[in-house]
């Protein structure tokens, strides 16, 4: 059963990657093929000469056709699924479209300087609120479903159920694209977010009600401390805000990222409780009745079901949530069903139902992580019996040596430290924090029923209420207590392996399956142990390439030699959780098989070129040295945290120093204009840029920051034709205060790079410019056309836009 199961299964998610047309031409001449050959084995006129002995042929014939047929149905069933959800979605020709809409707030998430919502629209507003009528007869609006909307400075604090008439600026959805596993697009689409956007101004037309959810974090909120309420409002309700920045960048570096995001974890650890909950019902119920219960098997899978299940939905019913409710529902109904199943077609049966409910879900990280992670404790226990401590122990392993190619596939960090981090972490919270927080919200919800009971007073509800969150607080404390612990410790990390390395875990878990000795089993371990560290003690070989990654209006750009890194930009800061360099900058380094950062070069001080700098000094891959173009207060502030680099050097003070050599195929230098020339240009943050000449794999590279037109013509004029270049990084991206003709001829590049993002509102790259390009015949990519721009050490250049995409990437 299980291989029509998972044929079906993996048919809906390849149908993602498939128009119907594409199914069509594909799949249907192999099906035609197959009837005709059964209809061939049943009609004797159809047939010449057959066998002797046809049942088998027919069997297997009539086999294959079903397995073909529930296979063309599950590609077409993906293949619709799709191009239904992309007719809803925001088109790019519609980007920065101006409207009013009428709104209902679903969700509120709070930034710096104003707020997140996620919205739905009410479908009777759309077409008659377009700004532009003619526009709409034209091109008609989508039947948009939900929005995700940033509102800076909202004139009142927006909550859950209000509606709102709402003037919009809305945003195509449209990803950064650099070949990083993520993919946004997948995700919106996976989470029916049809657009994105900002709001200019908004009427409240409805206070609305809140959904019984809100009311109920409402009410929590004010019934409990602020140093419990982050593990109430996360663990519980599944905030994702709950916890800081430095929490999370702590979480990430220790491996336990995910026991803070609510997840299959926590959905089975709730389960678990739910089934010891029903135990001692069935318990009591024997107890005080004297009988048992005619059907225990429906009341256990009942309470669970209820338990897990209102656990979903106090969390927020996200995806992954769904999903492991979902995984664990079946899994217990076949177990209690009685169907003879093994565990294989059960786990199957699953996937299959995941995948109807959302065949996008596939592209997301949780999904694989959930599944492996159930299929390999499955494998490795089922029909296994172990002691107390292997217990305890070797479902970390197990876990830990399955999920290392998926870990390092989407950019993770691995190392040992994980391992240990969370056999002592998992405990904790699935022991006493998540237990402790359960109790807690019980507690104070029922609080009300008790008091009204008479059952105890409201000061002792409260004194209750807090104790649970004094003892909840405290244990929360030693949970950080302990991951800075053992981060301080410095284990060694490993951020990629080569694929024989790679295969090498996958014969671990085999050899363990197939029931070998102990000391075969634990020498196999110490070889994972020496093989995960051997590149520690040589020299890293990396992959060569130069890159300009797409990080929207911002700029970075990586150079890679075989053993030496240097990165000139780190891109935007977005919010305090999200920025280039953390997103973006070191995912690509970490892909590329990169160690540490031996020199990063911040050009001026701009959020657009140094935003995700505190990222990558507090990240996992040291930097070396650090040369900024203007002296950071950020950066003096992480001299105490950050001891990876040595004191912050202002560039132009080694323009004297030449060329500065890092390797046989990476040197680079710094160009600075003498104190006299400096008076005649503009004193402004643009000038101060670091300029940077570089030699890469004897191709030189000319980076220039945001240096506007006066500043070009003084280094014209003083280094001439030493600023020949063959890669011209264009100056402020492309902005019509840089790139002069003067300056472009001096340079004279074989081509032009730019970053700039899609559809920006300063008009980045400006039309004179590109015209001015075009004139003296110059090629130009733009990593808002073409996504980021990678050159291998042979000057070959490709882009992350080119080659075959997926049907919902927009181009």
């Amino acid at each position: 059963m299980h291989q029509i199961v998972l044929l079906c299964a993996f048919g809906i998610a390849v149908g993602t990657l498939l128009t119907p047309v594409q199914v069509f031409v594909l799949v249907l001449p192999v099906l035609a093929l197959t009837l005709f050959a059964l209809a061939f084995m049943y009609f004797p006129m159809l047939r010449l000469q057959l066998p002797r002995r046809r049942g088998p042929w027919l069997y297997r014939l009539s086999k294959l056709a079903a397995l073909l047929a529930g296979m063309l149905a599950a590609l077409l069933y993906g293949s619709f699924w799709l191009q239904a959800n992309l007719g809803h979605r925001l088109p790019l020709d519609m980007d920065r479209t101006k409207a009013t809409l009428h709104l209902r707030v679903l969700d509120v998430a709070k930034r710096e300087q104003g707020v997140r919502l996620i919205v739905q629209v009410l479908p009777a507003e759309q077409a008659s609120a377009m700004a532009d009528p003619e526009a709409v007869a034209a091109n008609p609006f989508p039947e948009l479903r939900r929005l995700q909307l940033g509102w800076y400075r909202p004139a009142f604090e927006p909550r859950s159920g209000m509606l709102l008439n709402a003037d919009v600026v809305l945003r195509s959805p449209r990803a950064f694209a650099n070949r990083l596993p993520f993919d946004y697009e997948a995700f919106l689409l996976s989470s029916a977010i049809d657009g994105g956007g900002y709001i200019r101004s908004a009427r409240l037309l409805d206070e609305g009600r809140p959904s019984l959810r809100e009311q109920w974090l409402g009410g929590q909120r004010q019934q409990h401390s602020e140093a419990a309420w982050p593990w109430l409002a996360g663990l519980v309700f599944g905030e994702q805000q709950a916890f800081s920045a430095e929490q999370w960048r702590l979480a990430q570096h220790t491996g336990t990222l995910h026991l803070l995001v609510v997840s299959g974890l926590h959905v089975g650890m709730v389960a678990a409780l739910g089934w010891l909950l029903a135990l001692a019902v069935i318990r009591l119920w024997i107890l005080l009745s004297g009988r048992g219960l005619r059907h225990p098997a429906l009341v256990r899978l009942l309470l669970v079901g209820a338990v897990s299940g209102g656990y979903v939905w106090l969390a927020g019913t996200g995806i992954a949530l769904q999903r492991a409710w979902i995984m664990i529902m079946v899994l217990l109904w076949l177990f209690f069903s009685g169907w003879r199943l093994n565990w294989l077609s059960a786990l199957s049966l699953a996937l299959l139902l995941v995948l109807l409910l959302n065949p996008l879900i596939w592209t997301r990280a949780g999904f694989g992580f959930s599944f492996i992670a159930v299929l390999s404790l499955l494998a490795f226990f089922n029909g296994r019996t172990n002691g107390r401590l292997q217990a305890l122990v070797l479902p970390q392993w197990v876990v830990f040596v399955t999920m290392l190619p998926l870990l390092w596939f989407w950019g993770l960090p691995v190392s040992l430290m994980q391992v240990w981090t969370n056999l002592l972490a998992i405990p904790l919270l699935s022991l006493l924090i998540l237990p402790l927080a359960l109790l807690d919200v019980s507690l104070a919800w029922l609080g009300a029923v008790f008091v009204s009971a008479d059952v105890f007073s409201a000061a002792q509800h409260a004194a209750l209420v807090g104790m649970l969150d004094g003892l909840l607080a405290t244990a929360g404390e030693y949970f950080w207590q302990l991951l800075r612990v053992l981060q301080q410790q410095r284990w060694p990390m490993q951020f990629w392996q080569p694929w024989p390395v790679l295969l090498f875990w996958p014969a671990l878990l085999l050899l363990w399956r197939l029931g070998v000795s102990a000391a075969l089993s634990w020498g196999a371990m110490l070889l994972l142990v020496l093989a995960l560290f051997w590149s520690q003690s040589s020299a890293p070989t990396y992959r060569e390439q130069a890159i300009m990654l797409d990080v929207g209006q911002g700029q970075s750009l990586v150079f890679i030699s075989n053993h030496h890194v240097l990165v000139y930009d780190t891109g935007a800061r977005f919010s305090a959780h999200f920025d280039a360099g953390s997103a973006l900058l070191l995912p690509l380094l970490k892909q590329a098989g990169v160690t540490q950062i031996d020199t990063l070069l911040v050009s001026h001080s701009d959020i657009d070129h140094a935003g995700g700098l505190d990222s990558v000094l507090r990240g996992e891959l040291p930097v070396r040295q650090l040369l900024l173009g203007q002296m950071l207060a950020s950066v003096l502030s992480l001299r105490g945290s950050a001891t990876s680099w040595r004191e912050p050097v202002v560039c132009r003070t080694l323009a004297e120093a030449g060329w500065q050599e890092m390797d046989a195929a990476l040197r680079y230098r710094i160009l600075a204009l003498p104190a006299p020339r400096l008076t005649q240009v503009a004193d402004s943050d643009n000038n101060q840029s670091c300029v940077v000449q570089l030699d890469w794999f004897d191709r030189r590279f000319l980076l220039t920051g945001d240096i506007e037109r006066d500043l070009e013509q003084q280094l014209v004029a003083h280094f001439g034709a030493d600023l020949r270049s063959d890669v011209l990084v264009l100056a402020h991206h492309g902005s019509r205060s840089s790139s002069s003709s003067v300056f472009l001829e001096a340079v004279q590049p074989a081509q032009v790079w730019i970053s700039a993002g899609f559809n920006n509102r300063f008009g980045h790259p400006h039309a004179d410019v590109i015209s001015r390009l075009n004139t003296l015949n110059i090629p130009w990519y733009l990593t808002a056309r073409d996504g980021a721009l990678l050159m291998a050490s042979d000057g070959q250049l490709t882009t992350a836009r080119s080659g075959w995409q997926p049907p919902w990437r927009q181009p």
